[in-house]
């Protein structure tokens, strides 16, 4: 009997191996190949299913009851969604309360409850924004906790389904996140306060003013804006005298409409802070009258350019002073910077 040598073995393995990896290529090479022909099957299937979908949501806008919706298996129910989602987006009146209704006389909404307790971020997402355009109670509880997510994406999106379903409810309980989480996106707040009305946000925004948060408080001036004024302005001004606070007494004299306040405009005129120098002037420019026009010149000379340009910007419309009065300061400024900014602001003046 002949004994294999060991250079036969190492040759036998090494056909093997050979052999093994070319197997193994043409199975990665048949697994790309399917994955991609499924991928293109797929997509064509999504494709004519979109706009068998829709149709029958473009129908259900005006009457759920004509809309002819297919089956939505299990697998297409995400792509479903998400075009139920972008509809939600952008449309008003009756029409996003008749799409529910479609939905949930598919079960939908169940379907789209059961997705939140998904492990899968791009299927939370996808319900949470779904649950919140059908308007969906049953969703409230998971959606306060998804809330309390330390991640904006899924902690914000909850915040928006809830806004959605219970407005005055959802200002209550997010009332302390809007405030601190500068993780949300205050432009994205200022939207849906401007899309809710004043009559929802306005007592909202009173409790947040009057508990004047140490930490946000920044925010709440911002979003104040979307409430009804006469009820906030009240509460704003009232800060003037009673907080040292650069940005609460910039938010105070930004409410400044009345000449009781102008005492306390003045005072802040001089303040050491440029912001509320500014902010004076901007004031005064609103309920200013011709005895400002001393504080003013005086702010024409400040180092800051911003606050030299609201104080020129204040003399031209400053009650009382006429335009010959307004060449004269001009004509007399002695400060080089003052002079400058002031011809710019008449020039300005004259365009108006």
């Amino acid at each position: 009997m002949v004994r294999a040598s060991s250079s036969d073995l190492d040759i036998v393995f090494a056909v093997f191996v050979t052999a093994a990896a070319l197997a193994s290529a043409v199975v990665l090479l048949v697994s790309i190949a399917g994955m991609r022909a499924w991928r293109r099957l797929r997509h064509a299937m999504i494709a004519r299913r979109l706009d068998e979908w829709r149709e029958a949501l473009y129908v259900a806008t005006e009457d759920p009851q004509a809309a002819r919706l297919p089956r939505i298996s299990a697998l297409d129910l995400p792509e479903f969604l998400i075009l139920f989602n972008h509809f939600g987006e952008s449309l008003r009146g009756e029409a996003p309360g008749n799409l529910a209704r479609l939905l949930r006389d598919h079960g939908i909404d169940k379907r789209a409850l059961a997705l939140l307790r998904r492990r899968s971020l791009r299927l939370r997402l996808i319900a949470i924004i779904a649950v919140g355009h059908l308007r969906e109670e049953d969703a409230w509880t998971a959606l306060a906790e998804l809330s309390r997510d330390p991640g904006p994406v899924t902690s914000f999106a909850a915040a928006r389904a809830m806004l959605r379903i219970d407005p005055r409810l959802a200002l209550e309980v997010l009332g302390p996140s809007i405030i601190a989480r500068e993780d949300w996106p205050l432009a994205r707040i200022a939207t849906i306060f401007q899309e809710l009305g004043p009559a929802l946000v306005t007592p909202a925004l009173v409790n947040w003013l009057l508990g004047r948060p140490r930490r946000g408080l920044d925010r709440v001036v911002k979003l104040a804006r979307f409430g009804h004024r006469h009820r906030i302005s009240s509460i704003v001004r009232g800060w003037l005298t009673g907080s040292d606070r650069a940005e609460i007494i910039v938010a105070a004299l930004d409410y400044v409409e009345e000449e009781s306040d102008l005492p306390w405009v003045r005072g802040a005129a001089r303040h050491e802070d440029w912001h509320v120098r500014m902010a004076a002037a901007r004031a005064l420019a609103r309920v200013g009258e011709h005895r400002e026009v001393a504080i003013l010149l005086e702010l024409l000379t400040d180092p800051v350019w911003w606050v030299r340009y609201h104080a020129a910007q204040a003399l031209t419309r400053l009650h009382g002073l006429s335009p010959n009065e307004l060449e004269l300061l001009h004509e007399n400024a002695r400060d080089a910077y003052a002079s400058e900014m002031l011809g710019h602001a008449l020039a300005e003046a004259r365009l108006r």
